[in-house]
């Protein structure tokens, strides 16, 4: 009699072992092309971060990615001049051939490189300022520039909105020591409520992006590839799930842009309330109409000044204070306008003697020269360039980054 043959077990769908082996291999593989892209600047026609490519529109560049971008643009042999700040140094109603950062090139001419990294809303140690200090060994021969009003001071750890830069580099380990942005972070990590995605994401994203480097990755498929999800920029398809890089830098064009639109009774209104008060809490007014400063104030913007950067950072660090338009500044009563001035003279003195270099803007610009109350036009742009550009090769020149 012939033994049956014995019934074969069933296969097993799926081995644990190689389950686990198949997902620790994708992940690797995933981490070094997130890693490998974060090398490679797939900005091909970058000129700045426009609302398109930037967290308006929920893109939200990484330290690589910036880097990268950078990278592609400076020579070894070249003064590397980054530009952060907000939508005034992004260059608002400029049009991308004729944006002040490209007119500051020409006027530095081809020893220097100037790269702009400036973001809508950003404080001047946001994301172009981590980025410089990134790079601060790989181009030790660098100028970083941002801008503010008078006396306010964003202390260690910049905004809120552009934060996802600095958690990006704290957790890769990009950033110089420094004692008031450390003890800051660590007091909000110790704070951070769970139940808000934001914050959560900062923290738990930050650590796992340092491990798995998905954020290039997702960048680097949204720009060239496909946007993954709809935006309030772009709601609707086909659009909203275009690659980044279809849009083009299309920023408006003040001078093209009628006075009644940009000026109407309401703006102006509100504008000329913010001209009038820009600095009131700083100063008390004398019998005599002149000012004294608030001893209070004055305290607490240098103390957020101080922290603000590094200390070996402050003095390659341009803080450039701006003015309001003439527009405006010319309906105010002369009291403050004296007022304003001395806040500028008080603000630079006070971040001078803290190790920044500065420099003021729109002294003599003309009405003509702004958009609205605070940005720019294409000749107000032009007359920044010419100003700034002197002031950048002395700070060269006192760095020693020229040949001697």
């Amino acid at each position: 009699m012939i033994a049956p043959e014995n019934a074969s077990r069933p296969a097993k769908i799926l081995n644990p072992v190689t389950l686990l082996l198949g997902l620790a291999t994708g992940l690797a593989a995933l981490a070094w092309a997130g890693r490998h892209l974060g090398t490679v600047d797939w900005h091909v026609e970058f000129t700045r971060f426009h609302p398109m490519i930037s967290p308006e529109a929920q893109y939200e560049p990484t330290v690589e990615e910036m880097c990268a971008i950078v990278r592609t643009r400076c020579r070894p042999d070249q003064v590397l001049v980054i530009v952060g700040g907000n939508s005034i140094l992004l260059g608002v109603g400029q049009p991308a051939d004729k944006m002040w950062t490209r007119r500051l090139q020409d006027e530095l001419g081809d020893g220097y490189a100037v790269v702009n990294l400036a973001m809508r809303g950003s404080l001047p140690n946001d994301g172009g300022a981590i980025v410089a200090e990134t790079l601060r060994k790989e181009f030790p021969r660098q100028i970083y520039i941002a801008n503010q009003s008078a006396f306010p001071s964003s202390g260690p750890m910049g905004s809120e909105t552009y934060r996802f830069v600095l958690f990006d580099a704290y957790y890769k380990g990009y950033l110089l020591p420094w004692k008031p942005r450390s003890d800051a972070l660590a007091s909000i990590l110790k704070t951070v409520d769970y139940h808000r995605y934001h914050q959560a994401d900062l923290e738990i994203g930050g650590m796992l992006d340092s491990w798995l480097y998905f954020h290039n990755l997702w960048n680097w498929w949204s720009y060239t590839h496909h946007f993954t999800f709809a935006t309030p920029m772009m709601p609707h398809d086909p659009g909203a799930h275009w690659p980044r890089d279809r849009f083009a830098d299309a920023e408006n064009d003040f001078d093209s842009t009628p006075f009644e639109s940009r000026f109407t009774p309401q703006v102006v209104a509100a504008d000329l309330d913010l001209t009038r008060r820009a600095t009131e809490t700083f100063y008390t007014e004398n019998a005599d109409k002149s000012w004294t400063r608030s001893r209070l104030a004055f305290r607490n913007f240098i103390l957020g000044a101080r922290d603000e950067f590094p200390d070996p950072l402050k003095p390659r660090t341009l803080i450039l204070i701006g003015r309001n338009s003439p527009y405006y500044t010319v309906q105010l009563e002369p009291r403050i306008r004296a007022r304003d001035e001395l806040a500028i003279r008080d603000t630079r003195a006070g971040m001078e003697r803290l190790g920044y270099e500065t420099m003021d803007y729109g002294g003599d610009f003309s009405a003509e020269d702004y958009g609205d109350r605070s940005h720019l036009t294409s000749s107000g742009g032009a007359k920044l360039a010419a100003a700034v550009a002197p002031k950048i090769r002395e700070i060269a020149e006192k760095l020693r980054y020229l040949p001697q």
